[in-house]
């Protein structure tokens, strides 16, 4: 699965309004938290998703890039 993809599932699971775990990430990329964290560790860099205690987001500029 791609940097892109995880991005693209982050913004219809959770938006910029809502969250999404870790866990859920897992469960709905069939990928393993050590798989994901360098990926969204990327997309932080990046400032297309935002992390907080309550799980990932989609930030502002991430909105406009899956738009």
């Amino acid at each position: 699965m791609k940097k892109y993809d995880i991005l693209h599932e982050i913004f219809h699971k959770a938006g910029t309004e809502k969250f999404i775990t870790l866990y859920q990430l897992e469960t709905e990329t069939g990928m393993s938290g050590s798989q994901l964290r360098p990926v969204l560790e990327d997309l932080k860099e990046e400032s297309l998703i935002v992390e907080h205690p309550e799980g990932f987001q989609v930030s502002e500029n991430g909105s406009h890039f899956c738009k």
